[in-house]
């Protein structure tokens, strides 16, 4: 079995790259396994941070090689790839302030437990089976490795198959950093590899995609922490008082940059009745002097191209009105150009699920409890977006939407290393641990300092 590396701007295979088998993924899970036991005891929590000051400054050095091979591997351009990396490499610093800071606890106990400590610790989970993702090869990636093996897990990593050699190239920074290779260790394959992955004996599970292959994943991994990013369907609600000039911008920049493909996008527009003409207008505009090669991207397979044209088909079907866009152009790679559509139907599969392309559905409101119930009325939980002049109620409307993640008058822009980064509903498992705490579990040891019976004990 084999996997294949195709340049989406052109549609030729970059490369071919054996699967590793069924056995070579439990070699690669008890190798992990050991190496994590022996590398957490020999180490101090200092070392560990050297080591990943390391490894960020080898993939600083390395980082117009990285980017050009991602950039021909899933067709991003690289402006996008090039800032989504240095955003993964900018949360290194805290997380490890938040590392050095944090260690062990102590828990205050009742006067009535004499000579009794409590305390709490936070070890590793062990080995993390991580299931890369291909349009943030990189920011994803390095999201899972930098805390991970901060608090001293190792890690087997599968690359999605559509960025297998992206995935492999990190791995080679990793292990230029000075980590051995048991410690992290890269397999390759398809979803075979992956279930397989699921339901071995790994201590976590951490993936990104897919709210279906995130369902597949709960019911299949048995009893273990699980770490998903799941799909978006994001919403934007432009009140009647936004500036026009800025939510166009953007919506047309969180709508159609990276082609769409990436799980907090702007999926679906909720604009009040009275701007919505402008809006429209000014949307358009933007998309009709956008750059497909240079500003929006390929999509990442000629598949993935077929189900947008057939989503965005569909609607037009059913009464939405096509503004622009919406043809598949002519000449090599799976592009496709920036769409508008108009429509008063939210049952829509443009609108109801995630469509991954770049792709504006938009519908007027008549006001603010309209935008934010439909807002709210998707399994979706991911981001959302509110754009307004008045800071005060674009403040109240965020904290009314079901999402783990929302914008006033900004988009897509999340915090530094990923850190909060999570969504609500079936976008995710909801958690209020930072990202660090979510590759640790925790301990608790009671402990009496002498060798007198309780005196509640039996006799």
């Amino acid at each position: 079995m084999t996997v294949r590396s195709i340049n989406p701007r052109t549609g030729q295979i970059i490369e071919e790259i054996a699967s590793s088998t069924p056995s070579e993924l439990r070699d690669a899970l008890a190798r992990a396994r050991r190496c994590q036991r022996e590398w957490y005891v020999r180490t101090t929590r200092e070392e560990r941070a050297s080591m990943i000051k390391e490894l960020e400054a080898v993939c600083l050095r390395r980082k117009d090689e990285v980017v050009g091979l991602m950039h021909e591997e899933v067709g991003i351009p690289r402006t996008a790839l090039s800032g989504a990396y240095a955003s993964a490499l900018s949360g290194v610093d805290h997380y490890i302030e938040e590392y050095l800071s944090g260690g062990d606890r102590s828990y205050p106990l009742p006067n009535t437990w004499t000579a009794t400590d409590a305390s709490i610790t936070f070890p590793p989970h062990g080995v993390v089976g991580h299931i890369g993702v291909w349009n943030f090869p990189f920011w994803q990636t390095m999201i899972t490795a930098i805390p991970a093996l901060l608090t001293g897990n190792a890690v087997v990593f599968k690359p999605s198959e559509l960025s297998t050699l992206s995935g492999l190239k990190i791995a080679e920074l990793v292990h230029e950093a000075g980590y051995p290779t048991g410690l992290y260790t890269p397999v390759v394959g398809g979803a075979d590899i992956g279930k397989l992955m699921v339901t071995s004996d790994v201590d976590a599970i951490t993936f990104t995609g897919s709210i279906d292959t995130g369902l597949d994943i709960a019911r299949n991994a048995g009893i273990k922490p699980l770490i998903l990013e799941l799909s978006g369907n994001d919403a934007a609600i432009v009140r009647h008082d936004a500036d026009i000039e800025q939510a166009a911008r953007g919506i047309a920049y969180g709508t159609f940059s990276r082609g769409g493909q990436v799980c907090v996008r702007i999926k679906r527009v909720y604009a009040h009745e009275a701007v919505v003409d402008e809006l429209l207008e000014r949307v358009v505009n933007i998309a009709g002097h956008l750059s497909l090669e240079d500003d929006v991207g390929p999509l990442i397979s000629e598949e993935a191209r077929e189900k947008v044209h057939r989503v965005v088909r569909d609607a037009v079907d059913q009464g939405a009105e096509l503004l622009c866009g919406g043809e598949v152009p002519q000449g090599p790679g799976f592009f496709y150009p920036p769409t508008v559509l108009r429509h008063s139907d939210d049952s829509l599969e443009a609108v109801r699920r995630e469509t991954f392309g770049p792709v504006c559905p938009v519908r007027a409101v008549k006001d603010d409890e309209e935008a934010i119930a439909l807002a709210n009325d998707t399994r979706y939980g991911l981001g959302a977006t509110v754009w307004t002049s008045d800071p005060e109620r674009g403040l109240e409307i965020a904290q009314r939407l079901d999402a783990g993640n929302v914008w006033i008058n900004e988009c897509v822009r999340t915090l530094p290393g990923g850190e909060y980064f999570q969504g609500w509903k079936q976008s995710g498992i909801p958690s209020s641990m930072s990202r660090l705490q979510m590759f640790t579990k925790k301990k608790t040891i009671v402990a009496h300092r002498s060798c007198e019976p309780r005196k509640h004990w039996f006799c």
